[in-house]
């Protein structure tokens, strides 16, 4: 006789409550686990549907496979219903948080946010060094009309510095009155959000509004998709009033605007990646196209899986501070860019940009992994 599993009232509606009642539509169907990425790799890793269910019947959910997820979103996009399950899986994060049952790396990751406002290896004293030799407005102690904000990854990794270069070097030539925190800014908090410790989330968001208050920016612009998304959608909960783009919607506008000349070719054929916090998270999906399509001897071939159905890299949802065993979604996804024939793929995220360049050495594949702002900056006169 199988044994009987209790219904949980206070569990069903404490997840009602940290979901929004986002599940009660689902009927089962499956789509979601069908759709799930990390299944393309290895069948039955992850089972979405399953943890819509138990969220319904008040169940507890404490498989490991909840790390898994990447809130990738795919799942959402295939499911009929349209439910937003990465807000289900989000939902049992919160109470693992609440309980202390995360990963111990994740647990050091809130750590080093806590302590010195990064979850990459560095310091606040090392923010600045890419900046060396650059004429950039300290925007906390002077005025500036665009908050240009860096981000971890982009601040400490030198590879991903090249993408800040690039667009500090085209807001300059255009005259864009811009500035950015410097040693002053602190994670955006993206990962602390998606592991679910939501009182520190609350804290980190609140300092980092007053910073950016007191820049008397008009915009904010981000380099990751990440903390476009944080700073679009979650940090109005907490009193951010600043509207916030993310940099290919502020470039693409100055494009059309003809304040940015794209002239220079840069031949080549391109593929795109569409990452899943930009196109699906802030359904930016246009914007990229035009501004690639805006740069001559540019030739665009799409991939099989893109747009909203594009394959994730596998770095969201705190995926990108675990490790990873065997193949990994990174190399799926170049080896369908490989697939087009093209030599230079777009990825415009550092998470992505870092997981792919990884994968393409891999594989040994002939691909140039790009932010779309290297390209613009190699064209524009």
């Amino acid at each position: 006789m199988s044994k009987a599993l209790l219904v949980n009232i206070e569990l069903m509606e404490k997840m009602a409550q940290l979901t929004s009642n986002v599940a009660d539509y689902c009927y089962q169907c499956g789509t979601c686990t069908a759709s799930c990425p990390f299944n393309i790799l290895k069948p039955d890793t992850l089972n979405p549907r399953k943890i819509v269910r138990r969220a319904l019947l008040g169940l507890p959910y404490d498989d490991g496979s909840l790390w898994l997820c990447s809130t990738c979103g795919l799942c959402e996009v295939k499911c009929p219903w349209s439910i937003r399950i990465p807000e289900v899986v989000r939902g049992y994060r919160q109470l693992a948080s609440e309980s202390r049952k995360i990963p111990q790396k994740l647990e050091e990751i809130l750590w080093m946010i806590y302590e010195d406002g990064t979850a990459f290896p560095g310091s606040s004293i090392e923010r600045t060094v890419w900046t060396e030799g650059l004429k950039i407005k300290d925007a906390s102690r002077e005025k500036v009309k665009v908050l240009l904000y860096i981000g971890c990854a982009v601040s400490f990794d030198k590879r991903l510095q090249k993408i800040a270069k690039s667009l500090v070097n085209i807001l300059s030539k255009v005259g864009v009155d811009f500035g950015i925190l410097g040693r002053e800014e602190k994670c955006c908090g993206d990962v602390v959000y998606n592991i679910g410790e939501d009182a520190f989330l609350e804290e980190l968001a609140t300092q980092n509004i007053e910073r950016f208050n007191k820049t008397g920016a008009e915009v904010i612009i981000a380099i990751s998709p990440h903390s476009a998304h944080m700073f679009k959608r979650i940090y109005p909960k907490y009193g951010l009033k600043i509207p916030s783009q993310h940099y290919i919607e502020f470039i693409a506008d100055l494009i059309e605007k003809d304040k940015i000349r794209l002239e220079k070719p840069v031949d080549g054929l391109v593929t795109i990646h569409d990452p899943c916090y930009l196109g699906r998270y802030l359904k930016i999906y246009d914007e990229p196209r035009k501004i690639l399509s805006s740069i001559p001897g540019l030739e665009i071939i799409e991939m099989k899986d893109n747009k909203e159905n594009a394959v994730c890299c596998g770095s969201g949802g705190g995926r990108h501070f675990l490790e990873v065993h065997g193949e990994r979604l990174s190399h799926y996804r170049v080896m369908e860019a490989a697939e087009t024939g093209a030599k230079i793929m777009v990825a415009p995220c550092p998470f992505c940009i870092q997981n792919f360049e990884d994968s393409v050495k891999v594989k040994r594949l002939d691909i140039n992994v790009k932010d779309i702002i290297e390209l613009v900056n190699l064209s524009v006169s």
